[in-house]
């Protein structure tokens, strides 16, 4: 696990240099129009198509996963030396045909890698632990992402010419990538179960005839629709439409990363008391809400410092929104075929989140008109994508109420949540909790609370048997 939170710090900096609102911002700088935004914002779930052939791949070796992650890892990161050259030799809109065409090529062996990488830390981290597990991995990550985030948009705005900046930060995102490709690579790998009998379309079958992952594929289908639909816009219309530059955009997610650190330290723990369920209904009704509060933003005034405050708030939700549909989904899955549980999940949310942003770029091309409401311009551009982007979200968010919680957990309640978060902002534990992380097992058995507990022998046997 030590090597996982280790793979994952560097990992996050290759995805902060060469995806999200750095990409969208990259895009713009190249020639990109909303259109070519929502299609590049689509790929990486269009490639989700290519984890049930990932899953199929890692059956064939028996189960083994280690050399398709990795090869498949490498290529993935590699292939941006494509992307490069053709930034630096072609015309604008030739590097841009090139770019879209080697992130297409990427997604499909990323994919290939997360089939494995899933299957695989799911042997790795017990049930009972995953929940704190990756709400630590993803604080420690993230933390590192906000660093590399706000960095790169200052390096960006100070730059006279633009691109270049671009193209050495996103070569240093592969340097990132190729060092956690180095940690990935000493991970021990556990004994695979044995796969389910019958050949590929046995496996893909499976999880749609099971009664209880059915209902959860159905959800993430339709969630991951209304969530792409108009994601990839909000970074389009703080660059174009309220005009405030790529440094305040990469400093708004910059903020969303810290809250999402936040977010990961409070909703690991309540993941494993409540249940991922009840923190997906809760965190997905205030992600659903996201794109009407963008209504109310704009290039000056209260409006202006409404999008950083989005911005966290969002951040915060997305955190126990993405730990827990993850959890979930490893909780729901059998030991048994489990691979292709986890690839058909993907490919299910993949394909309908694919179309999402295409169809949401072709509807923000075409919107012009805007229709006042008491003053306010409520569907001036972008903002009439926000309107539908909500109404597709909340209708994804309603699915959740066909989903079942693998094992009933007490109810989750707001103030919880808030009891939690002031108890994780306490001053007292200073960086402890995150400095413990990279400690080897003996150093931490060897702290201070140990030692003291080993100095009374009667009650020490109790206490790790309680644990």
């Amino acid at each position: 696990m030590r090597l996982s939170i280790s793979d994952g710090v560097f990992a996050v900096q290759y995805s902060t240099l060469t995806a999200g609102p750095f990409l969208t911002a990259f895009l713009v700088a190249i020639g990109a129009g909303s259109f070519e935004v929502g299609l590049a914002a689509s790929l990486p779930l269009l490639g989700g198509l290519a984890q049930p052939l990932g899953a199929e791949i890692i059956r064939r070796r028996g189960g083994w996963r280690r050399d398709v992650l990795l090869v498949s890892s490498t290529v993935d990161a590699l292939a941006w030396a494509a992307t490069l050259a053709a930034v630096a030799w072609f015309e604008p809109g030739q590097a841009l045909t090139v770019v879209l065409v080697v992130l297409l090529a990427q997604q499909a062996f990323a994919a290939i890698a997360t089939a494995a990488w899933t299957s695989w830390i799911s042997d790795l981290v017990p049930d009972r632990l995953r929940g704190r597990f990756f709400g630590t991995r993803n604080f420690v990550c993230n933390a590192f992402g906000a660093a590399t985030a706000a960095t790169a948009g200052h390096a960006v705005r100070a730059a006279e010419e633009p691109i270049p900046v671009f193209l050495a930060l996103i070569g240093l995102g592969i340097a990132f990538r190729l060092v956690s490709i180095h940690f990935l690579s000493r991970h021990p790998e556990p004994e695979p179960a044995a796969s389910l009998p019958g050949g590929f379309s046995a496996h893909i079958r499976e999880p749609l005839t099971d009664r209880t992952f059915r209902p959860f594929l159905a959800y993430l289908g339709a969630w991951n629709f209304g969530v792409w639909f108009v994601a990839p816009f909000f970074a389009v219309y703080m660059l174009t439409q309220v005009e405030v530059g790529v440094a305040s955009v990469m400093m708004f997610s910059a903020g969303g990363i810290v809250s999402n650190l936040l977010g990961q330290r409070v909703w690991g723990p309540l993941c494993d008391r409540h249940g991922d369920l009840q923190v997906m209904r809760m965190t997905g009704l205030s992600v659903a809400l996201q794109p009407v509060w963008w209504l109310f933003t704009a290039a000056s005034g209260p409006g202006y410092y409404l999008m950083p405050v989005l911005s966290i708030t969002g951040g915060f939700a997305w955190g126990g929104l993405t730990l827990a549909t993850g959890n979930l989904t490893m909780r729901l899955a059998p030991d048994r075929g489990k691979t292709s549980y986890f690839a058909l999940a993907a490919a299910a949310g993949g394909a309908t989140g694919a179309v999402g942003p295409i169809m949401g770029g072709t509807v923000a091309a075409a919107l012009t008109a805007s229709a006042p409401i008491f003053g306010w311009s409520f569907l001036e551009g972008l903002k009439a994508l926000f309107v539908l982007g909500f109404a597709l979200r909340f209708l994804g968010w309603l699915l959740l109420g066909r989903v079942t919680q693998p094992v009933e957990r007490p109810p989750l309640r707001t103030v919880f949540v808030i009891r939690d978060t002031m108890r994780s902002m306490n001053p007292v534990q200073g960086f402890g909790p995150l400095l413990n992380t990279f400690l080897p097992g003996a150093a931490r058995h060897a702290s201070a609370p140990d030692a003291r507990r080993s100095r009374n022998p009667e009650q020490r046997p109790d206490r790790l048997q309680q644990s």
